[in-house]
């Protein structure tokens, strides 16, 4: 049986997931400093280059059995791939975005509303729709219809999925969440650098963001094969991290002036 807490902990990760970006959305347009046509440039961005042409390199690259490339199993490899990978195809889809789509989008505003559209969908369809299944399959293995509505898959499939809802407790979803806020503050703080390298003419912004991409998923990644074992080491890596972008976006600010 899932308890009580575990669904407090699921209703928590999909209303922040939710309501952060909607907030920050929110109280941009109200300093009057948002832009729908980047903040939808920021979602373009997280769907065409991280969902569709980097889900397309992950499935030549890694293995589908589990969390290693096809060539190596290597777990530093692996994460060095991941971080790699999504540090190029996002810092470099906002890139090219930038210079050749929001050609007059060039202030400060702009690139917080891009990383606003980025980090906000990225927070719905990982943090949100990930709550909302782990509701779905926690009713069901409530009910007891869990195995008959999931019949299509292998048993052992879903007898691993069971126990991994049923093992997931209040604070593991209540860090998910937090994740999710430190995740959208990191995008917001990659979307200026960039931007300031397009507005500059300065590539080396641009390298800048995608080093320090690499620098946070590399861990994630680590943590993904089991190599970092706990998970308040990424979380407070994560939170580190997030306030650390806090302080760059600002230091960032003053060159736009």
């Amino acid at each position: 049986m899932v308890g009580s807490y575990a669904f407090a902990g699921m209703i928590f990760q999909l209303l922040i997931s939710i309501l952060l970006p909607t907030a920050l959305l929110i109280y941009w347009r109200i300093k009057g400093k948002f832009s729908w046509r980047v903040f939808w440039a920021g979602v373009g961005v997280f769907i065409i280059f991280a969902q569709i042409l980097e889900g397309g390199l992950h499935a030549t690259m890694i293995d589908p059995s589990g969390p290693s490339l096809k060539m190596t199993d290597n777990p530093f490899a692996y994460a060095l791939y991941g971080g790699l990978a999504a540090a190029l195809f996002e810092e470099l889809g906002r890139y090219f975005v930038f210079l050749l789509v929001l050609k007059r989008s060039r202030e400060f505003g702009d690139g917080v509303s891009l990383g606003i559209g980025h980090g906000g969908i990225e927070a719905v369809l990982i943090g949100a729709v990930g709550a909302v299944n782990a509701l779905v399959y926690a009713i069901m293995i409530n009910n007891g219809t869990f195995e008959t509505n999931l019949s299509v898959l292998p048993s052992q499939q879903i007898s691993q999925l069971k126990m991994q809802i049923i093992e997931t407790n209040f604070g593991s979803y209540l860090l998910a969440g937090i994740e999710r806020a430190g995740a959208i503050v990191m995008q917001i703080m990659f979307s200026v650098m960039v931007l300031l390298g397009v507005r500059s003419g300065k590539f080396k912004y641009v390298l800048y963001a995608i080093g320090l991409h690499l620098f946070i998923d590399f861990f994630v990644a680590l943590y993904q094969v089991g190599t970092i074992t706990s998970i308040w080491i990424i979380e407070g890596l994560v939170a580190a991290f997030a306030l650390l972008s806090i302080y760059i976006i600002r230091q960032l600010k003053l060159h736009f002036k």
